[in-house]
């Protein structure tokens, strides 16, 4: 049977924390002792037990009485051209040789020669991991030609660090090795450097995750023999890589150790709310049972002025989810699992965080359409706790993720083994999915396409009612709440888990983040990319600005939408626009070193076809069998629709026998119904989908779209794709569909006339009528999905990750 060490972990004499929250704390790294971490090691089937503090062997020396075990040290060293950090695992060492290190140590290459002269068993510690942000590329190469031993297996660190050293080391060749230590100036040692050797160690400080990840060898009798296996390379290591929730449940264990021992010691203030908060978020057993009296009492504080309705809505949230917390273990219960502990603290820190946040948001939103801002602002305080409770989660994320740009560099270095590595995983974000819009079907269509070719395409999105059966690639975050839009009350959107989200792209290994909407999901996912290291890829869908102005006639407003959305794509690696006209007007408002690429959209040309012509079709909704002019989309005033019924008002005056067929739906579907009420020239249809759409395209004589803040125009090229000529307006994206072959008329739509021209024209001219939609079958045979797709997918790719 193998023999198995833990061949990195800490306990309290490790005291210099690297973690942000734990130094702001003046918090240590550990408070664990060494011999309940001995004792720990050995439940985990440890039969080897040794200790890595940092500079130090204090925490070693007190288990070194007790079988199985042998000193070691985390050793910190430097290159000296630049300060660079790296650490060394130095394993059975003596007490002088400890002494020897901390004399040699500050220079990495002096370092490497005495352990080498002393024959100490040693591990480059986490290679990828950059301990003072300062490790290049250049410096691993250095380490692959100075050191044989790494840590491929850290407890701690992600997976995708891991797998990165792992495939690396297992790909070097003495070329390879060769030609790194030529460009270095440096000797490599051993007869066959280029076989390295891998170690597994927990990196632990908490005292929960011990042996997670550990050493096999051989079987050995003896910590010599045992040694002697380390020194000869007969190892490798075992286990499990560490993940962003585990590091926090950690972060967890150490602030509530440091808390509890502040208040043993009487040093400072200390608030009993929070440290009954992490005692349940780390599943620690209350200090004494003594203390039982003073939760109840604290409990019965809470819930006396909750009764007695003084609170806000906000402290009144807090205060039930705080009484929840404060109720004490049941006698006798047994401590749960670390990784069962870690799923309870997270679920907890998610409804803490989400919850809370979520009625902030409502409360503060209503106190500010009443004018209260001074309310709003005074509700701030209540979220202190939420701030306890999410902010370990959020330095872990950033702490896993924070050396995500120097592992690309390292890929792309060793581009032959970059497919190995981390295969391409795109998950595209959008508020909308289940909508009747460009978006939604835009994100739907690519998303088939890609899954059909075997793509790895995932649509993260934020429903009350996901469909049902929902596609395999469709992951849905049940909403917090749903808040309504101002100026637009029927219009909801979602509040999603933001936690909740960012675990789940940590979790699948996503390598890109595509953002369809900046709503509440998209900016969810802007930050979580942030956290994450991960490359994003905004689309500009919506002209958000042109929008807001018709919906609520305020230009004042649609200017700090504007400001919002240059903000919002700003932040991305690169920016789709449907169109040039998009592209010049995201240049123009700032964006213009952003590298912006023009994504047109597709058509399904087998549903939407000329064939599909049936003269009785709108008959059924009051057709009258005149010449058609037909409009699709969304019924609403950001679409200009007031003015072509003016348009063709004015056609009809001047004696032309034509009809409008309007299809959709939408808020201002009354209002135009009421104004058209007893014509039978003007047909409504309601919403129509699938084949009934294509039939009421093919059925029509021409198409009028009317609306200027649209940024592409999926119908347009719909109604093309049956054979229509087109109408569109001379501002947005709809233009460059009609321009590129002349399949229709572009015109000023900001008053009546001149579409009432168009419409004349294409009514009167038969063969300008067959010209046009010729050209634009033509065009729209060329936007298939897939062709799309491919320019989509290469594109996306190539955004740089900040």
């Amino acid at each position: 049977m193998e023999s198995r060490a833990d061949l990195h972990v800490h306990s309290r004499y490790s005291d210099r924390p690297s973690e942000w929250v734990l130094r702001r704390i003046g918090a240590p790294e550990s408070f664990v002792s060494p011999r309940d971490l001995h004792a720990s090691a050995r439940r985990q089937g440890m039969e080897f037990v040794t200790i890595t503090d940092h500079n130090s062997i204090r925490g070693a020396l007190e288990i070194a009485d007790l079988p199985g075990t042998f000193l070691s040290s985390e050793v910190t060293s430097y290159f000296p051209d630049d300060g660079c950090k790296v650490h060394i695992l130095v394993f059975g060492l003596s007490e002088v040789q400890f002494e020897a290190i901390q004399e040699v140590r500050q220079d990495i290459r002096v370092l490497r020669d005495y352990l080498v002269d002393q024959r100490l068993a040693h591990s480059v510690a986490h290679p990828t991991f950059a301990v003072n942000n300062r490790l290049t590329v250049a410096h691993i190469e250095q380490l692959l030609v100075l050191f044989n031993t790494f840590e491929a297996l850290n407890g701690t660190r992600q997976a995708r660090a891991n797998r990165l050293v792992e495939v690396l080391l297992a790909h070097l060749t003495p070329e390879l090795l060769a030609e790194m230590a030529a460009v270095q100036a440096l000797t490599p040692t051993g007869a066959e450097p280029w076989r390295k050797a891998l170690t597994g160690g927990s990196d632990d400080h908490s005292g929960c995750y011990v042996a997670s990840a550990h050493t096999l060898t051989p079987p050995a009798a003896s910590v010599t023999e045992f040694l002697e296996h380390l020194r000869a390379g007969r190892h490798a290591p075992a286990g499990q890589s560490g993940t962003a929730v585990r590091f926090a449940h950690s972060l967890y264990h150490i602030a509530y150790s440091y808390y509890r021992d502040r208040l043993a010691s009487g040093r400072g203030g200390h608030s009993k709310l929070i440290e009954a908060l992490l005692q349940r978020l780390t599943h620690t057993p209350p200090p004494a049972p003594e203390s039982f009296p003073f939760l109840r009492s604290l409990k019965r504080t809470l819930l006396r002025p909750l009764q007695a309705s003084r609170l806000s809505p906000v402290e009144e949230r807090l205060a039930r989810e705080f009484s929840g917390l404060l109720a004490p273990p049941r006698p006798g219960a047994v401590p749960q699992p670390a990784s069962a502990a870690s799923d309870k603290a997270f679920a907890m820190a998610c409804r803490l965080s989400h919850g809370v946040g979520y009625h902030f948001l409502q409360t503060f939103a209503t106190h500010l359409g009443n004018a209260s801002l001074l309310e709003s602002l005074q509700s701030l305080a209540a979220l202190a706790p939420v701030g306890l409770a999410i902010a370990p989660y959020l330095t872990a994320y950033a702490t896993q993720h924070k050396d995500d740009r120097l592992m690309t560099d390292l890929e792309q270095r060793f581009a032959p083994l970059a497919a190995d590595l981390l295969p391409t995983r795109k998950a595209w974000i959008t508020d909308t999915f289940d909508d009747v819009n460009g978006v939604a079907m835009t994100v739907r269509r690519l998303t088939e396409t890609a899954r059909q070719q075997g793509r790895d395409l995932t649509v993260l999105t934020c429903l009350e009612k996901p469909p049902v059966p929902a596609p395999e690639w469709l992951m849905n975050f049940t909403p917090v709440g749903m808040l309504s839009m101002p100026e637009y009350p029927s219009q909801q959107l979602a509040f999603p888990p933001f936690l909740e989200v960012v675990e789940y792209l940590e979790r699948g290994q996503f390598t890109e983040v595509i953002i369809s909407t900046p709503g509440p999901l998209g900016l969810t996912g802007l930050a979580a990319a942030r956290l994450l290291g991960l490359r994003t890829a905004g689309i500009y869908h919506t002209d958000f600005p042109e929008y807001v102005r018709v919906m609520t006639d305020d230009d004042d407003l649609a200017q700090l939408a504007g400001r919002f959305m240059w903000w919002f794509y700003g932040q991305m690696d690169m920016v789709f626009v449907p169109s040039e006209w998009y592209r010049q007007e995201l240049r123009d408002n700032g964006l213009d070193q952003k590298p912006i690429e023009v994504l047109p959209r597709g058509v399904d040309t087998a549903l939407f076809r000329p064939e599909r012509r049936d003269p009785e079709f709108l008959h059924q909704f009051g057709g009258n069998g005149h010449f058609k002019f037909l409009y699709a989309g969304r019924v609403s005033p950001e679409k200009n629709l007031g003015t072509l019924v003016d348009a063709f008002d004015d056609l009809r005056r001047g004696g032309c026998p034509a009809e409008l067929v309007i299809v959709g739906d939408g808020p201002l579907l009354p209002e135009l119904r009421a104004r058209c009420a007893g014509r039978a020239d003007v047909v409504f249809t309601g919403f129509l989908r699938g084949e009934a759409l294509a039939s009421a395209y093919a059925s029509a004589d021409a198409f009028v779209f009317p609306s200027t803040s649209d940024t592409f125009g999926n119908v347009v090229l719909e109604a093309q794709a049956c054979g229509l000529p087109a109408i569109v307006s001379n501002q947005g994206g709809p233009q460059e569909i009609v321009r590129e072959h002349r399949s229709g008329m572009i015109v000023d739509m900001a008053t009546a006339r001149p579409l009432r021209d168009a419409m004349a024209a294409l009514y009167a001219d038969a063969d300008l009528r067959q010209a046009m939609g010729e050209r634009a079958l033509a065009n729209a045979r060329e936007r298939s999905w897939p062709r799309i797709l491919e320019s989509f997918w290469q594109a996306s790719g190539k955004g740089a990750r900040r």
